[in-house]
């Protein structure tokens, strides 16, 4: 039962990336393409693929997380805010 919830929350998650990000996921992580090959089938460079695979992972990790931690710890002040974001920035550097 419990993988049945797991497996749900993650096609959700999917689900809801960026359609440019979530293409890419799709095909190389749950497809097994090469990024390689993806990038050679859709005119796009290596490192553009790699990058959108990047920030879908990234994305999913931060929503997975949410899901779990999200109403466990909710503090309703800025400063709370503040150390959170700085917290998420060191884990998930923006580029």
């Amino acid at each position: 039962m419990a993988d049945r919830t797991i497996r749900d929350i993650m096609e959700q998650s999917i689900e809801e990336l960026p359609d440019e990000l979530r293409t890419v996921f799709v095909a190389c992580v749950v497809g097994g393409m090469m990024p390689e090959q993806f990038a050679e089938f859709f005119a796009l460079t290596s490192e553009a693929v790699e990058a959108r695979l990047h920030n879908a992972q990234n994305l999913l990790v931060i929503r997975q997380f949410s899901l779990v931690f999200g109403e466990v710890y909710w503090f309703d002040d800025g400063r709370s805010e503040r150390i959170t974001n700085a917290v998420m920035d060191r884990l998930f550097p923006r580029r």
